[in-house]
Order: structure tokens, then C-alpha cells, then sequence
């Protein structure tokens, strides 16, 4: 465990390292993809294997977070940016057999809205991918009737991206995603705005 800690100062700063060689390389560089994931199954009922995840949180979490934060400067010095966020059906309606994958997709899901809200009036749109069970090596590439052939998910989620500006749901994913509310975007607005508008105290 304390091995791992020991990585965190590192991984941050070898994140901003590399996107500071990119935006040199790349000076018209305006669309960054947050597509960290690894899906361990876990017992949320059993031990903690707690080396797995410290190693599941900082990846799907601190991940698209610390990226987005290095390059976030960068995107709004340009005359249009987006970052697209990937997160999951299992935001919205967790898989048990793996409780922490959900949680940090519904995290993920959580910090899309809030960085949506704070970088509103830049030149930076934000936009949330939430794909199905895709047919994908995440667990294992079997050709599952249930899974959603990963070239009909590319050629999906490209269409709905020429369009979109919050999310990006593949019909697929819509009953699950539709679970939590299609409307829940006016109201975060709403509410965000109201607190804007009445801060909460701090002294």
C-alpha cells in the first residue's frame, strides 16, 4: 500500500509532463478523450482487496481528472475545444459483481456535469460518452449476443457525436440510461446556478 501512494506525485506529474510535450507538438491540439478503464470484478458484500482498488479508482477517477486538468488551460486558449469524458450504463444502474468499476463511472459521470457547468462560458464543450457492454477486451472479447459489436458502437456513438452537446447514448443504452432521468442536465444547470447565485457560507 504505501508503495502505491509513493506513485501518485508521480503518475500526476508524468501526466502533465506529457501533455505539455503534446501541446508543444501539436500548438492546434483541441479535443481531449478520456477513455480510462479497467474492470476488475470485486465483492462489495466481501474483503477489500485493497491494492486493486486503490489501483481501479486512481485509474478510472484520477485518471480522466489529472488529463483533463493538464490540458484544460490549454483547450480554453482555443476558438473551440471539447473533452469528451467515457463513462459507462453502469453509472446509472451499477453491475454488483463489480461495485467499484459503477462507482467510478457514476463518479466520472458526476465530475463531467460539474466540469460542464464551471467551463460553460469557455470556448471548451464537454461531453459524455456512456456506452453499453460493448464487445470489447475491458473483460473479455467473446462475441456475446448481449454485447453491442464494437464497429456498430464506433459508427453509432461517431453519428450522435456530429450533434451532440451533453451526452452521447447508443440506443442500446438508453433504457438503462434513461433509468436515472433524461432530464437530470437542466436541473444540475439549475441548481448549480443557484448556488452561484447564493454562495454557500464558509465563515
Amino acid at each position: 500500500m504505501p508503495a502505491l501512494l509513493d506513485h501518485q506525485p508521480r503518475r500526476a506529474a508524468q501526466i502533465r509532463e506529457v501533455a505539455g510535450q503534446l501541446i508543444e507538438r501539436y500548438p492546434a491540439l483541441n479535443v481531449v478523450i478520456n477513455n480510462a478503464g479497467i474492470m476488475p470484478f470485486d465483492d462489495a458484500g466481501g474483503p477489500l482487496d485493497d491494492e486493486q482498488a486503490v489501483h481501479l479508482v486512481d485509474t478510472n477517477l484520477l485518471g480522466p481528472v489529472r488529463v483533463s486538468a493538464a490540458f484544460v488551460e490549454h483547450l480554453k486558449r482555443q476558438p473551440e475545444s471539447t473533452i469528451i469524458n467515457n463513462s459507462s450504463v453502469l453509472a446509472y444502474v451499477p453491475l454488483a459483481a463489480t461495485a467499484l468499476y459503477s462507482a467510478t463511472k457514476a463518479a466520472i459521470h458526476s465530475y463531467t456535469l460539474s466540469q460542464r457547468f464551471v467551463l460553460r462560458n469557455t470556448s471548451v464543450r464537454v461531453l459524455e460518452i456512456a456506452p453499453p457492454w460493448v464487445d470489447t477486451d475491458l473483460i473479455h472479447k467473446s462475441g456475446d449476443s448481449r454485447a453491442m459489436p464494437l464497429d456498430a458502437f464506433i459508427a453509432e456513438t461517431m453519428e450522435r457525436l456530429e450533434t451532440a452537446t451533453t451526452e452521447v447514448v447508443v440506443d442500446a443504452a438508453k433504457p438503462l440510461r434513461d433509468n436515472a432521468g433524461p432530464n437530470e442536465h437542466a436541473f444540475i444547470e439549475q441548481f448549480n446556478q443557484f448556488i452561484v447565485d447564493n454562495p454557500i457560507p464558509v465563515e
